[in-house]
């Protein structure tokens, strides 16, 4: 039976004022202030962990472009308070920002081993920094102007049985910006890196990364390929078969006089009639009694997969005319 609100109030009240619940309801009180102090203490604790700062160039002049790869983050062996830890757990790491003026030597940024600790120990004011990866950092930059080099596309492509390619692969970009170092020769072209890709039934786009020679910067670093493939239809026609080499005067006649050729045909060209021929070369046939002759085909086109003939050899008579 359920009781009414007002009951169930009362007889909370009532349990509190008696004397077993007015003594639960204190260490309850206590339980929670002794919690929240040991809270407290815990986070102003120091403990030691690893963590991993985002790197930020700051104040790079539109002039200058940098040519290294600066490393997406600095890891820290560190030791510093757990309420600093706690908020970097939490995904509030905050990001070493390296101001480029103040490390600008010539052609090359540098920070030293004691550079960096310093930079993570602003980061994370009282922090005692033991350990960063990397221990320094050099980076090369250049004022020069890029220029545009070709893109040359490294692949190998295979595609399923049923399937062929569709035409050329097709980049997004046919030339991309090069920036080179001091001493860093820049050519007229750039590959990208290799691609393998087998057993490929459908269209595929990828993007592939582009493999900058030593001191040069790419921008952009990478291109979108498409791979146009497409599937392959099972077709037979039939085709008139021609008789070559034979002498004026006379005339060499096949039986059958037609032969069915069957083959697999990208789908957009399943329409078209192929220009292949069926020929029997007179000067092939050996004269015997079993008078017959083989059957060749010609001309096949290079897209066609699997292509056969009904027989491969027809009886034959020769004629003089």
């Amino acid at each position: 039976m359920r009781l009414p609100g007002k009951q169930i109030y009362s007889r909370v009240v009532a349990a509190l004022q008696s004397k077993g619940g007015h003594n639960a309801a204190v260490f309850a009180a206590f339980l929670g202030v002794s919690a929240m102090l040991w809270w407290v203490m815990a986070l102003n604790d120091e403990d030691q962990t690893d963590v991993r700062l985002p790197l930020r160039i700051t104040n790079v002049p539109d002039s200058v472009t940098i040519i290294s790869t600066p490393p997406p983050a600095i890891a820290a062996s560190l030791r510093a308070k757990a309420s600093q830890l706690v908020k970097i757990s939490l995904g509030h790491a905050p990001a070493l920002k390296v101001d480029f003026r103040a490390y600008r030597q010539g052609n090359v940024m540098r920070l030293t081993d004691a550079d960096i600790k310093a930079l993570v120990r602003g980061a994370i004011d009282g922090s005692a920094v033991s350990v960063v990866t990397p221990d320094s950092l050099r980076l090369l930059f250049t004022t020069a102007p890029g220029r545009p080099v070709a893109v040359r596309l490294d692949y190998n492509l295979t595609t399923a049985p049923k399937a062929t390619p569709a035409g050329r692969p097709i980049l997004s970009l046919d030339s991309v910006m090069a920036y080179a170092a001091p001493g860093a020769h820049i050519g007229h072209t750039v590959s990208t890196e290799e691609v393998s890709l087998s057993g490929i039934d459908h269209t595929v786009v990828q993007r592939v990364r582009l493999a900058a020679p030593a001191g040069v910067r790419l921008i952009p670093d990478s291109v979108d390929v498409t791979f146009p493939v497409e599937s392959l239809i099972f077709r037979t026609l039939k085709y008139q078969i021609e008789a070559s080499g034979v002498p004026a005067g006379y005339r060499l006649i096949t039986f059958p006089s037609q032969l069915e050729v069957s083959y697999l045909v990208p789908r957009s060209n399943y329409k078209a009639t192929p220009p292949m021929r069926l020929i029997v070369d007179y000067h092939s046939l050996d004269g015997g009694n079993a008078r017959m002759a083989r059957v060749r085909l010609h001309d096949v086109p290079a897209d066609l997969r699997n292509v056969q003939l009904s027989a491969d050899s027809v009886e034959y008579i020769i004629e003089r005319l």
